[in-house]
């Protein structure tokens, strides 16, 4: 492992260190500083970075909290970010960051309250003295606590151990005579000493210059010589152990979790005890704990590992038994893939970086900071070991059994609000391996689940076989072309279109292979598509025993279904890659549909359907919107309806067709040859043929993935109840369609949402509160570019969230209309640093180029092209395009709007008659019929008359009364849709040349939006493709 020298020397106070041990890959520069008032410093250069960031953790959190004012160190972290003596304008801190091309956040816990930002790098100095201001004079305002207390009550409303409320925070602590201004103010002053701080700065500068940076920023910091807060004792005692906790969750889960206190482990960091356990228990290949329970049909996943604890102690969750002559083989192991993952991990994030290494400095000396952060196992102790393994006793545990069965059972009466139903001792059952419980099957016989003899596993070799998917082959290709070039077209048939690029940038023996099986009866109709989810759960299921020993020796697949068929992508060491490739397709190939297996997966699908239900209310509205807007877009509760009803016969019959016909696209990167590259695609289409036929597609059976066109100068609106009748929340997505993929459309609209996206969360969120969740943000829905709005209130209606967005839209209008030449040209800088930011590693940058692949434009230099154009803009180009995307005076916007109505609104069609009575009355003119003469019917009234002028500005109508409102209630969807125009489908215009158009005419690519979001183009491509039930993808 790679050293650095010993401790350079003490000058001024400072204290020196840069013997860090680093992995043999990192070219990073490392210092460790002390500063005369004790706090200590990680410095890391970075000649290459784009991006700077700082992160510093304060030993304190919530653990510390006073009994009259619990949530107080959270609130706290919190409130540093309004304003401090030297930038007392309020958000100036956050304004300054995001104008910068960055992000900030912090989080507090048990014992840590951890801030971090980054930016662009050249803005590091400015950005770091200010955020130094937040432990050396803060500002803490009555108003901005008063905000803040709501701000913290809205987002914490159903998880507030730590974090608290409204009533903890501010009602009852002033009924008691509690300032809590002052509070805040002298729990700053009490606990924020600078010996209990560690900090990381990341930046492109030099050590001495960073070191400078830092020393200007920190030194004034207050050190009042704390000691760390410590907390004796057990966190169980007796009688919290041998307990089983049953619990009714929310959603759908069937869930059991085996806990241990233990000791805690910060300082055994080079034995790693628990490291061992975890590798040994939640190992997933043959012959496992969970490959037995999975047999046994009683098990879909586990997990097994320390968790998350205190200083004074930690858990964990497993019992397992070895033999001697396992155990340092077993060490060997994890030793030896630690190792490999150390020495050659990919280059992270600054943000992520600095955010977990000042945390780590708090725990682990200068030298070891890194090994004991990627948990890099140094020395063998069985002792150490076997003391943990004591611990693991069946009367030691607590179980906590949650299913939504025992909503059924007696303990439904003693059910508490949040799901936990009752505590049952059961030491002497555990102790006896008894059921515990006269409703639940017997355990399997003991012949079933007893673990056999270590045995060779074919894919990693754990005994004494010869491992053939753990690397040793970690050269190098021979470089091809320029250093940063693009992927050229390998293959271009009738059955395949795949690139290929021996990308070298990164110095990584890694690479990334992606195979896009398209196949037009994937998605023909709800139940094709439930088809395809059960297939890809069936192939994860039957590949987890031979693939989980891969992904330990460092390389990773994944199989997921979208909108045109499935993907298989594999990524890690070259070497390997093409073996564990091949175990994919030979399952693919084999697939048949195994009855047991098949009811298992099945199940969880239809848990997984059944628990959109549950989903927040902006993730509801994100999902209906995609349902607006795609045209052929099936519905989850057809999903439920069909795979509650689907038989093994019917997945059988479907695999046919499914694979009778397809198309392969697909992109290999990294370190492997064309030659090899070329030998992976035709090995591939092989196998599909041999097994399944996999045909040429027909003509007009190619992808074809349609948007829908919305209206212009008409506002489509849905109007719908939440699905969760017990979610009080209200939430509402808008956007703005912007239109087809195109560079000059595209760099216009990301400039606009640079300009605006910081107002829009000071306004909408900081200044009127209207809920915790608000964003501004650039999308993409299948290559249709767009500017949206989502924000979720549990105070306001739908209907003035939407209202609130269409103000803050038309001042935005004004304001672009007359914004001055310098912040323009300041906002195209931070802009064009952001789209031209070089990817970190060869995943990211893999993922923005299938990004291109996947949408068909294949414009793999995007970044600096839409540059090219952003610098050309001028202020005129921008007012122009913002008063026709999002002005109403021209008629040529075109807006949709969803409302989610929490469970205590107005019924959608109650909210459809006072829209249809805002249509009719005109702007500043509704009126209603008189409900009466008593206080109660005019108050009913007066809200009545808000309603309407709420709809009457949100559904668009001028403000001048010159342009007659148009709107669209929408009622059906799919009716909608048909009376819609379609924009043309993504990728129509594809290329078979070795480079796309620049010019981006009609393409359509995720990789676009990702650019401006600051995701990556995979993730941009499976948010806007994929069928995986998530969030906002159902």
């Amino acid at each position: 492992m790679g050293s650095g020298t010993a401790v350079l020397h003490q000058l001024a106070g400072l204290s020196i260190s840069e013997d860090v041990v680093k992995p043999r890959c990192d070219k990073l520069g490392y210092r460790v500083v002390k500063l005369p008032n004790e706090l200590r410093v990680l410095l890391i250069s970075d000649p290459e970075t784009d991006k700077a960031a700082a992160a510093l953790n304060v030993r304190v959190g919530s653990m510390s909290d006073p009994d009259e004012l619990p949530g107080l160190a959270h609130f706290c972290e919190h409130m540093l970010f309004y304003s401090s003596e030297k930038y007392p304008v309020e958000d100036e801190y956050s304004r300054f960051i995001s104008d910068h091309g960055g992000h900030t956040n912090a989080f507090t816990a048990a014992e840590d309250t951890n801030y971090q930002f980054d930016v662009n790098w050249d803005a590091l100095p400015e950005a770091l003295d200010r955020f130094a201001q937040f432990f050396i004079s803060p500002l803490i305002s009555a108003d901005g606590v008063e905000r803040e207390v709501q701000a913290v009550d809205r987002s914490t409303a159903r998880t507030w151990l730590w974090t608290r409320n409204l009533e903890t925070l501010l009602t009852t602590p002033t009924k008691a005579g509690i300032d809590v201004r002052t509070a805040v103010a002298d729990w700053h002053a009490r606990h924020y000493s600078a010996n209990l701080m560690t900090a990381a700065v990341y930046g492109r500068h030099g050590l001495d210059e960073l070191q400078q940076l830092a020393t200007d920023a920190f030194a004034g910091v207050a050190n009042t010589g704390l000691q760390v807060p410590h907390w004796p004792g057990d966190l169980y005692t007796d009688e919290h152990r041998g307990l089983l906790v049953r619990v009714v969750p929310i959603k759908e889960s069937h869930t059991l979790e085996i806990t241990w206190d233990i000791p805690p482990t910060e300082a055994l960091y080079r034995q790693a005890p628990t490291n061992y356990l975890s590798h040994l228990l939640g190992h997933e290949g043959a012959g496992s704990a969970f490959a037995l329970l999975k047999a046994a049909g009683l098990a879909t996943a586990l997990t097994a590992g320390e968790g998350s604890g205190i200083s004074s102690r930690s858990f964990f969750s497993v019992r397992v038994e070895l033999t001697q002559e396992g155990n340092m083989r077993i060490y060997a192991e994890l030793a030896g893939l630690s190792e490999l993952r150390f020495h050659w991990r990919d280059k992270l994030p600054p943000y992520s970086v600095t955010t977990s290494l000042a945390g780590a400095m708090a725990h682990y000396p200068d030298r070891d900071l890194l090994l004991a952060l990627y948990h890099v196992p140094q020395e063998y102790d069985a002792g150490c070991i076997h003391s943990f393994l004591e611990l693991l006793t069946p009367a030691g545990a607590r179980l906590t059994w949650a299913t939504r069965s025992h909503d059924n059972t007696q303990q439904q009466q003693q059910q508490q609000p949040n799901g936990a139903a009752s505590d049952t001792a059961t030491p002497a059952a555990a102790a006896n391996g008894s059921a515990g419980n006269s409703g639940t099957s017997a355990a399997p016989a003991a012949a079933v689940l007893s673990p056999p003899e270590l045995t060779q596993e074919p894919i990693y070799g754990t005994k004494y076989a010869v491992c053939r998917i753990r690397a040793n082959d970690l050269s190098l290709q021979p470089e091809v072309g320029a250093r940063e070039g693009v992927p050229e077209l390998l293959v271009d048939g009738p059955s395949a279109r795949v690139w290929q690029r021996t990308e070298l940038r990164f110095g990584s023996p890694k690479a990334t292979i992606v195979l896009d099986i398209q196949t037009p009866a994937a998605y023909a109709s709800p139940e094709s598509a439930v088809c395809v989810r059960l297939l890809v759960k069936l192939l994860a299921d039957y590949l987890n025993e031979v693939a989980y020993p891969a992904e330990l020796a460092g390389l990773s697949y994944s199989i997921t279904n979208h909108l045109a068929g499935f993907q298989l992508s594999c990524q890690g060491y070259s070497e390997k890659l093409p073996v564990l490739l091949g175990l994919l397709l030979d399952e693919l190939a084999k697939f048949t549909v195994k009855p047991e297996r098949f009811a298992v997966v099945s199940e969880a699908a239809a848990r997984e359907y059944a628990n959109t239900a549950y989903q927040q209310p902006y993730q509801w509205a994100m999902y209906r919107s995609e349902l607006l807007l795609n045209f052929k877009r099936w519905r989850v509760d057809q999903y439920q309806q069909i795979v509650s009803g689907l038989t093994p016969e019917a997945l059988t019959s479907h695999m046919p067709r499914l694979l009778g016909r397809a198309f392969l696209e697909g992109l290999v990167v990294g370190n492997i040859s064309p030659e090899a590259a070329a030998g992976i695609v035709d090995s591939a289409l092989a196998k599909l043929r041999a097994a399944w036929g996999a045909a040429p597609l027909w003509p007009g059976e190619e992808k074809d993935l349609r948007v829908v066109k919305l209206p212009a100068g008409v506002t489509s609106l849905l109007v719908e109840r939440g699905p969760n009748p017990e979610n009080e929340n209200s939430a509402v997505w808008v956007t703005y369609q912007v239109g087809p993929d195109d560079a000059v459309r595209n760099a216009l609209a990301g400039l606009l949402v640079q300009l605006a996206k910081r107002d829009a969360f000071n306004t909408l969120r900081t200044q009127q509160q209207l809920g915790y969740i608000v964003h501004m943000y650039g999308s993409t829905d299948l290559g249709v570019q767009g500017i949206s709005f989502i924000i979720q209130s549990d105070k306001y209606s739908a209907a003035h969230l939407a209202l609130q967005v269409e103000l803050f839209v038309r001042d935005t209008v004004k304001r672009i209309a007359s914004l001055p030449e310098s912040e323009f040209a300041a906002g195209v800088a931070e802009l064009a640093k952001a789209k031209l930011e070089k990817p970190k590693r060869l995943g990211e940058l893999a993922g923005r180029w299938w990004g291109e692949i996947y949408a068909g434009t294949c414009v793999f230099d995007r970044q600096a092209a839409e540059v090219e154009v952003l610098r050309g803009l001028r202020p005129a180009d921008l007012a122009a395009f913002s008063e026709e995307v999002l002005g109403v005076g021209q008629g040529l916007r075109r807006k949709a709007v969803v409302l989610i109505q929490g469970s205590n609104e107005l019924q959608p069609q109650q909210l459809g008659g006072v829209a249809a009575a805002a249509a009719a009355a005109g702007a500043g003119q509704g009126s209603c019929p008189a409900a009466g003469s008593s206080t109660a019917k005019q108050q009913q009234q007066q809200q009545q008359q808000r309603r309407l002028q709420e709809q009457h500005v949100l559904l668009g109508h001028s403000q001048t009364g010159a342009q007659q409102l148009a709107f669209l209630l929408v009622g059906d969807i799919n009716s909608f849709k048909r009376g819609c125009e379609v924009y043309p489908a993504a990728g129509q215009q594809h290329s078979s040349s070795k480079r796309g158009n620049v010019l981006l005419g009609k393409g359509a690519a995720a990789a676009a939006a990702a650019a401006e979001s600051g995701t990556s183009g995979a993730d941009a491509a499976a948010a806007a493709n994929s069928e995986e039930v998530a969030p906002s993808k159902l």
